[in-house]
Order: structure tokens, then sequence, then C-alpha cells
């Protein structure tokens, strides 16, 4: 029993004698007496064991399958979360399909101060020419919400195939405190997109953010997808440190999506002028610049340095780079390539993944 208490992953493990027959739900409750700590990694694996393993999955569909149950007289409401923009996922929908605010058939309304009537007006033009429109915050405006309802339905009685209407807002902190009218959320298709939680789902997020065109745009291919994976786990490490309190970062940065679009976009240009990787000038850049910008503590920013001297290194494109405990960089591959080699290469989540000690994680999975 001393054993199993003190394992690093008990739930993982069998029980001593006669106990390893006992059920799947026995064995939770034992782990509960025993390791309250590990109980968020073994409530997962029961219900993988006992429902499947899609009620455990962490990735988020793409916005496209979402889309496709939307219509002209269906609109898309997004509740956010924390850390989650919801309008660059559906600008960027938009271009794949043709709309933009440089062809002027989409439309970004920031409710708040005002803009009520910006508002209306951008929904009436928007469904006489099929146009898209985004209404951001609809919280911000409650006086409005009832105006809304009816301006919604008056677009919808004869609109363009084209038109598209999305709308966000936040939670209400208790069902008190609902201000969304009924008519609005029974006629949307609600989505939330909370952040990634753990490796898997985070480093799966960060490759979501890029497709293959994304990869085979650089004339240095290789070298491109090698170092593009490793920004993508780097992200992942810097992003999720934050869970572990002052034991991740000694201050909490608001790291996102899109510092690592842009360290993509600064690989890129620096690859296409360089003969070879310019190790350095990329670390220094990542490092110091893109994401070194939110760093203000100077311990926190010697870390992020030692990471990137750890991901970005030569052997990166040899596919022979430890990224971390049982992890290797991944030979070279497509896109499609890349994720199933995180499904089957990427090892159990435990903080070794983020450069930390397993006891780390103790503070957060008992609070």
């Amino acid at each position: 029993w001393q054993k199993y208490t003190d394992g690093e992953a008990p739930e993982r493990d069998k029980l001593p004698g006669e106990w390893k027959n006992k059920s799947s739900l026995q064995r939770l409750c034992i782990l509960r007496a025993l390791r309250p700590d590990r109980m968020s990694y073994a409530s997962g694996a029961f219900c993988e064991e006992n429902l499947g393993t899609k009620y455990v999955e962490a990735r988020t569909p793409p916005l496209e399958k979402s889309f496709e149950e939307s219509t002209c007289t269906t609109p898309m409401f997004f509740i956010l979360s924390p850390g989650v923009d919801p309008l660059k996922d559906v600008e960027k929908l938009g271009r794949k399909l043709g709309f933009s605010t440089d062809k002027r058939n989409f439309h970004i309304v920031s409710l708040g101060q005002g803009q009520e009537v910006v508002a209306e007006e951008a929904m009436g033009v928007s469904a006489v020419n099929g146009d898209w429109v985004i209404l951001q915050n609809v919280h911000l405006v409650a006086k409005w919400l009832a105006t809304l309802e009816k301006k919604m339905e008056e677009t919808f009685e004869n609109p363009l195939p084209g038109y598209r209407l999305f709308l966000s807002a936040e939670p209400a902190a208790d069902a008190a405190y609902h201000i969304i009218p009924q008519g609005i959320l029974e006629s949307a298709i609600k989505i939330t997109n909370e952040p990634p939680i753990g490796m898997w789902a985070n480093l799966h997020k960060a490759l979501d953010n890029f497709s293959q065109e994304t990869l085979e745009m650089c004339s240095k291919e290789a070298e491109f997808k090698a170092v593009l994976f490793a920004l993508c786990y780097f992200h992942a490490v810097v992003a999720e440190r934050r869970k572990f309190g002052p034991q991740g970062w000694n201050r909490v940065y608001p790291f996102n999506f899109g510092d690592l679009t842009i360290c993509v976009y600064v690989l890129f240009n620096y690859l296409e002028a360089n003969p070879r990787v310019p190790w350095e000038d990329l670390r220094y850049l990542f490092g110091e610049i893109m994401y070194g910008g939110h760093i203000t503590d100077d311990w926190d920013r010697r870390l992020c340095r030692t990471f990137l001297l750890e991901y970005m290194q030569a052997e990166l494109v040899d596919g022979e780079l430890t990224l971390a405990q049982g992890f290797i960089s991944p030979p070279n591959s497509d896109y499609v390539g890349y994720h199933q080699y995180i499904d089957d290469f990427l090892p159990d989540e435990t903080p070794y993944l983020y450069g930390l000690h397993p006891n780390a994680e103790i503070g957060y999975l008992t609070t």
C-alpha cells in the first residue's frame, strides 16, 4: 500500500493483493481516500473506460463544423471564456469563404458606448446584401437586448442566403443575473470555446492555428516545419505553466496564439532571407520580443530564454531533439501527420512535460 500511495500516477497502478479485482468505481473511491490530488486524472480515466474516449478528448472541433449548421436565419452565439477570442476564428473562416472587412462584406461591431444604432444599421445592410456581421459583447447593452431580438426577427424575414449573424457575450455569474432574452438563445447555435487544458490539448490547439498550406509556404520546408512544431510545443509549455502558480511563473502573463502566429511569420521571413537557420536570431526574437514582450520579471525572462535554448537547436531538423522526457521532435511530416504524432507519442500528462517536478501539480490539483 505504501508503494501504491507514494506512486507518481497511482491511478494507473494496480491495487495490492485481492484489491486489484475491485471495480473501476471502487478503485476510484479508494484513490479518493488515499490520493485526492490524483482524482482529476483518475476521473478522466474512469470516464474513458466506461463512456468512451470522445468524452474526455479536449480538442475543440473546428468552427467550420458549427458553421455548417448555421443558416441565414440561424445565428451563432459565442459564450466567451477568459483568454479566448472568437473574432479571430470568425475572421479566419470568413477570409476562407470570401468575407472580410477589406471587401466590406464583413461588419464588426463592439457594443457599448452608444454603438446600438451602428449595430442595427450593420444588421440591416448585411441582411440585404448577404454579408456577415458580428456583434461583440452584447451583455454590455442589457437595455437594448429586447430591441436586438426584434431586429433579428426583421432581418430573418427575407435575407439573402449569404447573411450570417454572430453574437458574443460573457456568461452570467449566476442564474439570477441572466439577461440574454430566451428567444435569442433558442434561435441560435450556442458555442463555448474554453482555453485548452493540458499538454495534449494545448499542442493540438497550437497546431490548429495553421494548415497544410502554412507548412508548405517556405522554400526551406523541412527546417520551417521542424521549428514550427517546436514553437507550438514551446507555446504550450509557457501557456500551461501558468496553472502551476508561482512554480510556473513568478507573475501571470497573457501569452496567446497571436504571439505564436507572429513568431511563425517571423520564422518564415528569416528562413527565406538566410542561407542557414539563424538559430541565435530566432531565439532572441521569440524570447525577447514576441513572448518576452509580455514578461516583466527578470527570472521569468531567463527561464523563457532557457526553454528556447533547449527547443531551438540544429538537432531539431534531424528529428532527434528531446522536447521532454520521453518525447522527441517528430520527423518530417504533413499537417495530419503531426497531429497523429502527438496522439501516438506524447506521454501522459505530467509536470515533466513543462520542465517541472511532479510535486508541482499537487497544489492546483487539491484546491
